[in-house]
């Protein structure tokens, strides 16, 4: 950061060292010439040499702030790139986080029934026969449930799935309903 501030000190410094040295040059020959018959000469000398520093000048501002704006843009690249990385890695603990919540429900629920048949199990090895059997046939009923419910649920989503398709599939055309405009079909109609 320091570094091409003084690149450029050093070239400003440059430039007012070289514009000192022919004013004083310049002078020196003023002084030892007839000012009369060179005066405008060294006028256009003078300023011909004050454009030629201010264009010096100019060419060393432009350059500072080339390097200026090429390291803001390096900043601001890897600022940016690390803001993408921070929010691939947000994106990807919320959908760890998501998958963690959605699974949780199926374990709880599997831990719940697998310990109402281990606790059925005890009491039918302890001889509570009839108690064993129930919280057996309870904790089968629990599964049996969850199964069939979810089975019902797949056949919804697959039934929602095959009438959005065909809402998005191009209708085939449909045969018209044919009338029997005799007088007689017309008489049984209305009765």
């Amino acid at each position: 950061m320091l570094w091409p501030r003084i690149g450029g000190l050093f070239k400003f410094l440059l430039g007012i060292l070289l514009l000192q040295g022919a004013t004083a040059l310049l002078t020196y020959i003023a002084l030892k010439t007839d000012l009369q018959q060179t005066a405008w000469l060294f006028g256009a000398l003078a300023a011909t040499l004050g454009v030629l520093v201010a264009l010096w000048f100019d060419s060393v501002i432009g350059s500072v702030n080339e390097q200026a704006m090429a390291r803001q843009q390096k900043r601001h690249s890897r600022e940016r790139e690390k803001l993408r990385v921070q929010a691939e890695r947000d994106k990807a603990k919320l959908t760890r986080e998501r998958k963690r919540l959605t699974g949780g429900a199926t374990l709880k629920t599997g831990v719940a029934v697998g310990g109402l048949v281990g606790v059925g199990v005890a009491m039918l090895l302890a001889q509570f026969v009839t108690l064993g059997l129930l919280t057996l046939s309870t904790a089968g009923g629990a599964a049996l449930g969850y199964g069939v419910r979810s089975r019902q649920e797949k056949l919804i989503r697959a039934r929602e799935q095959k009438q959005a398709e065909k809402l998005i599939l191009p209708h085939q055309d449909l045969p018209a309903l044919e009338t029997d405009a005799t007088p007689q079909a017309k008489g049984r109609a209305l009765r």
